[in-house]
């Protein structure tokens, strides 16, 4: 397995690169996971402050949620999670753009999640039309992707909880406040440290972008390829879980197959291997600290934000410690919901076996042929004004 731990930063300063991975916009259309034993392509150090700084809402709303008892129960510290990663690297002000953009889709997803999760069929058939969507995003941009596996991920979740339909509408709520927490954030450092920061982009084209989905809605697309085989695998990956009747922790499986599964396929099997040792890492790690702490609100914020933060950091640097880190604001956030963490170990890696499994055999059934590319569609383009 060969990987590219490189991305090429077009027409930005190399100060004003530092630490981030493509420009405000979201030019770059490809993120390399770095081999186990390296580092890169982010420099560890501007990649971890920066996810300590977007981890700042995140603390704020866990303070709120545990110390009150609050009936959303970490639903709003989640969302705000979720919404950290769009535009994670961009200066505050393109950062804002795009948490703005997909605050109200994350809430959206949430509640249909919960209404999609009703029965086998609709789950199902929600979860893998909204992967077509996010896997058809690359063909634009990487940053419009990351929004996409975003909403998705939000759906994923509030399905595999397995709510009542009378919960929706308070899921769509509190999701909405949560990603909208750190847009707020976003605007607030931006205002206070941040200006210089900003760097000339050429504006959002929304004639560009439309003229790029147009183009690659064939299946000599790479893109459109990847779409339809994520979507598919997500699908497969509820009906498994539905089928062998893992209602508690059977997200497991399409949450592994929406990480690791990428339009490349010597990057999928790349991130197979990381996803493997740092869910491991993660499970070992988070069960020891649930059933350690589980009962200290202080301590579990803390590491909820700990986590959290390592998750913004890391992605960048390292995807088997990110996978450790994401792994373990999972497991903690549930042993708030009661769940007992060491006796559910089992239940978690077998979900990230099958999740492993499903993304290893969608690509051998259906692979890319050579020469597949994205249509009409500049290496370096898509994005928002900066």
């Amino acid at each position: 397995m060969t990987t590219t731990p490189q991305v090429t930063l077009t027409g930005v300063p190399p100060r004003a690169s530092e630490g981030r991975l493509f420009n405000a916009s979201g030019r770059a259309r490809q993120l390399y996971a770095s081999p186990l034993f390296a580092i890169g392509p982010s420099e560890p150090g501007p990649a971890i402050r920066r996810g300590f700084l977007l981890s700042v809402p995140i603390a704020l709303t866990l303070v709120l949620e545990l110390g009150f008892d609050t009936e959303s129960a970490g639903a709003i510290a989640t969302a705000a999670l979720l919404n950290g990663f769009p535009g994670m690297d961009a200066p505050a002000k393109a950062r804002a753009g795009w948490q703005a953009t997909s605050a109200p889709l994350i809430g959206i997803a949430a509640a249909l999640g919960i209404l999609s999760s009703q029965t086998g069929p609709t789950a199902v058939l929600a979860l893998g039309l909204l992967g077509v969507f996010a896997g058809y995003c690359f063909c634009v941009s990487l940053r419009l992707a990351i929004v996409g596996l975003t909403v998705t991920l939000a759906m994923l979740i509030a399905q595999g909880l397995f709510l009542p339909v009378s919960d929706a509408l308070p899921a769509l709520g509190y999701a909405t406040l949560g990603a909208l927490t750190q847009v707020a954030w976003s605007l607030l450092v931006r205002l206070a440290t941040d200006r210089d920061a900003d760097e000339p982009e050429e504006a959002w084209s929304g004639r560009e972008a439309a003229a790029t989905l147009r183009a690659n809605l064939t299946l000599e697309s790479q893109s459109a390829r990847h779409a339809i085989r994520f979507g598919a695998a997500l699908a497969a990956g509820v009906a498994a879980y539905r089928l062998l009747g893992m209602d508690e922790h059977g997200y497991w499986i399409p949450l592994t197959i929406l990480f690791v599964m990428r339009p490349d396929r010597g990057e999928t099997d790349h991130r197979l291997v990381l996803r493997a040792i740092g869910t491991v890492l993660g499970l070992i790690l988070a069960t020891a600290i649930a059933e350690a702490f589980g009962g200290d609100d202080l301590v579990v914020g803390a590491v909820l934000t700990a986590s959290a933060a390592l998750s913004f950091g890391l992605l960048t640097v390292q995807y088997a410690l990110f996978t450790t880190a994401i792994t373990t604001y999972v497991v903690v956030i549930s042993t708030t919901l009661g769940e007992p963490a060491f006796e559910t170990v089992d239940e978690r890696a077998t979900g990230t076996v099958l999740g492993i499994l499903i993304a290893f055999i969608a690509w051998r059934l259906w692979p890319n042929p050579l020469g597949t590319v994205d249509l009409a569609s500049q290496p370096n383009m898509g994005g928002a004004r900066s």
